[in-house]
């Protein structure tokens, strides 16, 4: 069941979020408008956990995240009945405060132009109605702009500078009304007027980059909660320019997730027993040989019906592997955590609790394309939300153009006012399947084309990153990730799922490293335990993948906005993309990584006629 979204004053349920969009479209820091109420959902310290009957049911244990992120355990919030009979409901403050009233177009903050809840029997289910007396039934609408800046910093838009800005002195007393002029609906239709004064402005161009030059960001965070002077404010000065944004645009909100697949050893039911006992093994692990072996013993004899072991030799042994002075995660960190999901998935199959696998044979046709093809029949994904972007998702490595942008030292902005030992995350069961290209095939084709991509390297201006997705030049990686949407492209087309349901994960050698990566993994998740039916799973064998990767090839091969589209080298943003568009290659931004870029489908089919005939990886299968 969702939890419910729960207003700031009163306390009442103004509406529903699916489990994922807490850490997705709608976490902490993000706008949600629901029917009746526009609101900033609140950071995760506003968030009372002790009102569950057991903080361990909702608590996820995922080992090499929780090294990662430095977090003792993670929290996957639902909407358990609780002790006192009501259910877990996550917090949202009113957000944007400023409101328009369509009938008698005054424009102003709530407090000022809004009905008090006492007198008003509709603001008690979260909808403001005008306190104007001839329109005191008429709803009042929230503003459609906002200001922020590039370190998560967000206000209202400063409407009463706006309407004097021509002036260049504000009223002592201003009173402003919005007026739509016109049928088009376009900015310059819409008309600030200061009945005080006179001054008036349309909102014609307050969307450009300079457009509130002059203004100052006072690191509003009001998802963060209210302090005595307002909403809480960052207490380092803020040095970002503000822009304009509209409340529902899709710049608004970049959620920062971490994922991790569970992968042995993890993947066995007694790890993942033993991963929810952290701190307690760690203790243990700090004595002598002697007194660990005894420690153990008496554990297992007490915990025994938890662990899925026969014995108490077995345990000690796979605690000791796990738990050990000599583990070898210690130094876990997310590239290190995708090399291991990648030799996972190229080792022998596996079946354990979280993760089974079964080969297949690679069909005839494309034995020289993949060394390998699993079908991947249970996997369990951890996904955390570590905080969000505003305005650009990208990550700025170079101190010079941080200064300049005024960026601060956090990487994100944070979704609580101090570090917490724990974050929201959301516990995943899928399956998929993986292929593994032929490595000397591929550097076959690298070596060919490798001069292809130079453009689009250098449109990866140094320093800018995207996080926590890895990001990599080499064009390989290209190769890898135009297979991976054409793929899902496909098997929507076939099994029925839909494409946002579906999502990729990239494995390619990283820059500067010696562990080879060169594969990929289609899959589809869900939050219940089944997770799904087995159907993208049959996609999997060898017969009927053989017919979907032809069918692909047979797909990519025309678009409908070729030859424009197989000739481009500048799509995308910042045309970090060749030929790909959203006729031929694009997918939702749930199935995709890395934000649709360093995409190429001639990569795949190869270029026209007298053109490079070199670039195409399956060019041979093409032929005729």
């Amino acid at each position: 069941m969702p939890p419910p979204i729960k207003t700031d004053n009163p306390y009442k349920i103004a509406g529903e979020l699916r489990r994922s969009q807490i850490l997705t479209t709608f976490g902490p820091g993000a706008i949600v408008d629901l029917p009746r109420f526009s609101g900033i959902m609140s950071g995760i310290d506003s968030w009372d956990l002790t009102r569950f009957h057991s903080l361990e049911k909702v608590k996820i244990h995922e080992r090499n995240l929780q090294k990662i992120l430095g977090k003792e355990y993670f929290i996957q919030v639902s909407s358990p009945e609780t002790e006192s009979g009501s259910t877990f409901g996550l917090r949202a403050f009113r957000f944007p405060n400023w409101y328009y009233c369509p009938e008698c177009h005054r424009l102003d903050e709530d407090w000022k132009i809004a009905m008090p809840a006492s007198s008003n029997a509709s603001q008690k289910n979260n909808q403001l109605c005008c306190n104007n007396r001839e329109h005191k039934k008429t709803n009042l609408i929230p503003s459609r702009f906002i200001a922020a800046c590039p370190n998560g910093h967000i206000q209202d838009f400063p409407y009463i500078w706006w309407a004097h800005k021509q002036n260049g002195k504000i009223c002592e007393a201003p009173a402003l009304e919005l007026h739509y002029i016109g049928t088009t609906g376009s900015l310059d239709s819409i008309h600030i007027k200061c009945t005080k004064c006179g001054a008036h402005n349309t909102m014609l161009g307050c969307m450009n980059e300079d457009s509130l030059k002059g203004l100052k960001c006072y690191g509003n965070s009001p998802w963060l909660g209210l302090s005595d002077k307002g909403w809480y404010k960052d207490p380092t000065p803020c040095n970002a320019k503000l822009r304009v944004l509209q409340r529902s645009a899709n710049n608004v909100y970049y959620p920062v997730n971490q994922s991790a697949l569970t992968i042995p050893p993890w993947s066995a039911k007694i790890q993942s027993v033993l991963s929810s006992r952290v701190s307690l093994f760690e203790d243990i692990f700090e004595q002598d040989d002697e007194e660990i072996d005894r420690r153990l013993k008496s554990h297992y004899d007490k915990h025994k019906k938890e662990y899925n072991c026969s014995d108490v030799e077995t345990f000690i042994k796979e605690a000791h592997k796990c738990y050990g002075k000599n583990t070898s995660d210690e130094n876990t960190d997310k590239i290190s955590l995708r090399c291991e999901e990648y030799k996972a998935f190229c080792g022998e199959d596996i079946n354990e609790e979280y993760f089974i696998t079964e080969t297949t044979p690679v069909p005839d046709d494309f034995i020289g394309f993949f060394s390998k093809i699993k079908m991947v029949k249970k996997l369990r994904e951890v996904m955390v939300l570590q905080g969000f972007k505003r305005i650009d998702p990208a990550d700025v490595k170079d101190e010079d153009e941080r200064k300049r942008l005024g960026l601060s030292n956090n990487t994100f902005a944070p979704i609580s006012k101090r570090p917490l030992e724990w974050l929201p995350a959301i516990e995943l069961f899928g399956e998929g399947i993986f292929l593994q290209f032929n490595e000397d095939a591929v550097e076959n084709w690298e070596k060919l084309n490798s001069t292809y991509y130079e453009k689009m390297g250098k449109s990866l201006v140094p320093g800018w990153e995207w996080g926590n997705m890895f990001i990599c030049k080499k064009p390989r990686f290209v190769l890898l990730h135009t297979f991976a949407h054409l793929l899902i492209r496909q098997l929507t087309a076939q099994c029925g799922y839909a494409t946002a349901s579906i999502k990729e994960r990239i494995y390619s050698t990283f820059n500067d490293s010696d562990e080879k990566m060169c594969g990929i993994l289609i899959y589809t998740s869900a939050t219940d335990t089944d997770g799904s039916l087995g159907g993208l799973v049959r996609e999997g064998e060898s017969q009927i993948i053989g017919n979907t990767i032809k069918g692909l090839l047979e797909e990519s091969s025309w678009c409908s906005n070729d030859p424009i589209c197989i000739e481009s080298k500048n799509q995308g943003f910042r045309g970090l993309n060749y030929a790909s568009c959203h006729a031929c290659t694009l997918l939702p931004e749930t199935s995709c990584e890395h934000f649709n870029c360093l995409l190429d489908r001639a990569s795949i089919t190869g270029l026209p006629e007298n053109e490079n005939k070199d670039i195409g990886f399956f060019k041979n299968l093409l032929i005729g």
